[in-house]
């Protein structure tokens, strides 16, 4: 990236938090030092900024900073688990006011694709029928089969601008990290961090295609669910060609009635695919507004705009559908573990007060008016619990809970009376049936001794490591060591323990596989390994006991 445009960024940074009253921030992260004086815009402090919060003027500072900048502060303001609300209302006002700019589309598709506009497009609309701050979307009809498409099209230049201000922000980050200990315990830098990831995976339109692609796969068999076609040939990083929606926007009540669609049946349908979306798939639309939701006429639901989705990995699937279970059941404690599992950070300095706020937390939850309690409340109350406990959760949890936030405002707008918690609440119970299958104990059980085996293959290496260590001596003991003979013992019995528990695994993996030869169905070199794994273990405790009667 040019140095001279990160400079004159870096000071326009500098020149809008002196102008909103936040000298302090800059001299004493020294952020000013960065640049040189010359190219500080040298406001002057209007008397009226300092009758506004500290919180308006972060706002209004982000606002003129830029795209970047707004994009920023809309992250922050789904975390009411690391800043005050007051700062949180205030972000949540931000919003992307952006003019149309005029872009050559013939050029634009000419350069892209090395193709005239008349041989991929009967018609082209020039006019964008939406703006956005990474890009402008325009309406036209294919040659090949005259279906009706959007072409969205990234800004020009927006990709350097946000490659200048990501490098900047993570500049700053680590500054305000050097110089204040809030900024190390809010994990500024890791916000950051994932902010870039975030925006970086939204500027890509392949990306947003591929999401799209998987979306498809996901609801192939649903026929709930209608996903737009793509068309790869006429996309790439900077444009995306897909098929247009013509469908009834989810927020226009009037219109879905008229075409005879029934409001309530619709709110729950799109609440249950997006349940799914979560719980089956672990990949979610991570923008869910009224604005990227249509019906259509055979009430089919079609989300649009792919570009920011939410992923949740296996290992967290599995935690977070024993989080929806835990709570269902209202078992605190292990709550408590899966929330420690799940967290990136905590810090919880009384655990018995921890738990009485969770037990008060569900309480509210497990209450027949839970439908007439407002889910943002709820959410706020959570978060104000992990805020009194510094912990921090991964990045997918905050885009889940401002998604089903905004749902649950759409179904009340279309008039479902029942709470999303309420339609959660199946998808637990099914789980906890899951939880007591046998096949799901027996992939467990399986997946349990897979990981000690690997534990057990690991520890002779281990041993060996020690051993060298004090061969070496790296390893010093300062400590006085009375009765070598107890310990000689001592650690021959968990060798012996070590070899009868590798037989025991081993024998069970053979057991659980049915590997042959059989009899009556079990395997006999799995039987022969439990017994004697048995037996060793018998003589192991007889020994133990014997000596401990000697003594």
């Amino acid at each position: 990236m040019d140095s001279i445009r990160k400079i004159k960024r870096t000071a326009q940074l500098v020149s809008i938090l002196t102008k909103y009253g936040f000298d302090t921030l800059v001299t004493e992260t020294g952020i000013k030092n960065l640049i040189p004086e010359s190219y500080i815009n040298k406001n002057e402090k209007r008397k009226e900024i300092f009758s506004l919060s500290i919180y308006e003027r972060i706002r209004l500072a982000l606002e003129e900073l830029g795209p970047t900048y707004i994009k920023l502060g809309q992250l922050l303001s789904n975390r009411d688990d690391l800043f005050p609300i007051e700062m949180i209302e205030e972000l949540q006002k931000l919003q992307d006011n952006v003019q149309t700019k005029e872009i050559d589309l013939r050029n634009t598709i000419k350069k892209e694709f090395n193709k005239d506009i008349d041989d991929l497009f009967s018609e082209i609309d020039t006019n964008p029928i939406a703006a956005a701050s990474l890009s402008q979307v325009y309406t036209g009809i294919l040659l090949e089969n005259n279906q009706k498409v959007i072409i969205k099209v990234k800004r020009e230049g927006i990709e350097e601008i946000i490659e200048a201000d990501l490098l900047i922000m993570k500049d700053f980050s680590q500054l305000l990290e050097t110089y204040y200990d809030i900024a190390r315990q809010t994990g500024i830098n890791h916000i950051i961090r994932a902010f870039e990831k975030s925006i970086l995976s939204e500027l890509s339109f392949t990306q947003e295609l591929n999401n799209i692609e998987r979306f498809r796969k996901n609801f192939r068999k649903n026929p709930s669910i209608y996903t737009p076609a793509t068309y790869k040939h006429l996309s790439n990083n900077n444009i995306l060609c897909m098929e247009f929606i013509d469908g009834i926007k989810v927020s226009d009540k009037q219109q879905l009635t008229a075409q005879g669609l029934d409001t309530k049946n619709v709110a729950m349908h799109i609440v249950d695919l997006y349940l799914k979306q979560v719980i089956e798939y672990g990949y979610f639309h991570a923008d869910p507004h009224s604005g990227n939701i249509f019906v259509l006429p055979s009430s089919q639901i079609v989300f649009i705009d792919y570009g920011s989705v939410g992923r949740i990995i296996p290992q967290d699937q599995e935690l977070l559908a024993n989080f929806v279970m835990h709570i269902l059941r209202k078992d605190t404690r292990r709550l408590i573990r899966i929330i420690k599992k799940i967290a990136l950070e905590y810090k919880i300095k009384n655990d018995a007060q921890f738990e009485r706020d969770l037990y008060d937390f569900l309480d509210i939850i497990d209450t027949d008016s839970i439908k007439d309690l407002n889910l943002q409340s709820i959410i706020k109350r959570f978060s104000r619990i992990l805020y009194d406990n510094r912990i921090i959760l991964p990045d997918y949890i905050y885009l889940l809970a401002r998604s089903i936030v905004i749902l649950e405002g759409i179904g009340r707008e279309l008039g479902l009376e029942a709470s999303i918690i309420d339609h959660v609440k199946p998808y637990g119970h099914d789980m906890i049936k899951q939880r007591l299958n046998p096949k799901y104990i027996k992939n467990l059980l399986m997946d349990k001794l897979y990981s000690w085996n690997d534990r057990l293959e690991e520890l002779p290496e281990d041993f060996h490591s020690l051993i060298q260590k004090i061969n070496h001596d790296d390893l010093k003991i300062t400590h006085n060591i009375n009765g070598l003979s107890d310990i000689k013992n001592t650690i021959n019995r968990l060798v012996l323990a070590i070899l009868i528990s590798s037989i025991a695994v081993g024998s069970s993996i053979l057991i659980l596989a049915s590997m042959p030869p059989l009899l009556r169905g079990v395997s006999i070199l799995g039987l022969l390994g439990v017994i004697i794994s048995g037996a060793l273990a018998i003589v192991v405790i007889l020994t133990i006991l014997r000596n401990k009667k000697e003594k």
